[in-house]
C-alpha cells in the first residue's frame, strides 16, 4: 500500500482526471466509494489552495456524474428525474458563469464626453431620471 501522502496525491490526480470513487476506492485500498470521496473532500480543504481549474475541474466531474446518474430515468420520462436533471444544468450553468447577462454596447456613435455641453448633460440626466413604462 503506499504512503498516505502519496495514496491522497494519487487520489486527487486521478479524481481531477475524471475516474469515479469507486473504482479509486478499490484501485487505492480504501474501504469504499464513500471513504474515498470522504478523503478527497478532506484532502481539498487540506491543500494549499488549488487553482481555481482544479477546483472546477472537481465540481464538474461531480454534475457530470450526477447527471449521468439520473439521465437514463430523466429520458424515459420520470417527471423527478427530469427535474433534477435541469436542476444540476443550471448548476452547470451558473458556475460555468453561462447565465452571465450579455454584454452590451451602445449602438451609435462614439460620444466625446469633453465635448457633452451642460445643456446636454443635464437634458441627459432627466432623461435618466423619468421611468421607462
Amino acid at each position: 500500500m503506499p504512503h498516505l501522502d502519496q495514496r491522497r496525491a494519487e487520489l486527487l490526480r486521478r479524481r481531477l482526471t475524471g475516474e469515479d470513487f469507486a473504482t479509486l476506492a478499490r484501485e487505492l485500498d480504501y474501504a469504499d466509494a464513500a471513504e474515498a470521496a470522504a478523503d478527497f473532500a478532506q484532502a481539498l480543504a487540506e491543500t494549499e489552495p488549488l487553482e481555481t481549474a482544479a477546483r472546477q475541474a472537481s465540481d464538474r466531474l461531480a454534475l457530470d456524474e450526477l447527471h449521468h446518474a439520473v439521465w437514463d430515468t430523466a429520458t424515459a420520462g420520470n417527471l423527478d428525474a427530469i427535474a433534477t436533471a435541469l436542476a444540476i444544468s443550471d448548476v452547470r450553468s451558473r458556475r460555468l458563469g453561462l447565465d452571465a447577462p450579455a454584454r452590451l454596447e451602445a449602438a451609435g456613435p462614439a460620444v466625446d464626453l469633453a465635448a457633452v455641453t451642460a445643456a446636454e448633460l443635464d437634458e441627459l440626466l432627466t432623461l435618466a431620471e423619468e421611468p421607462l413604462i
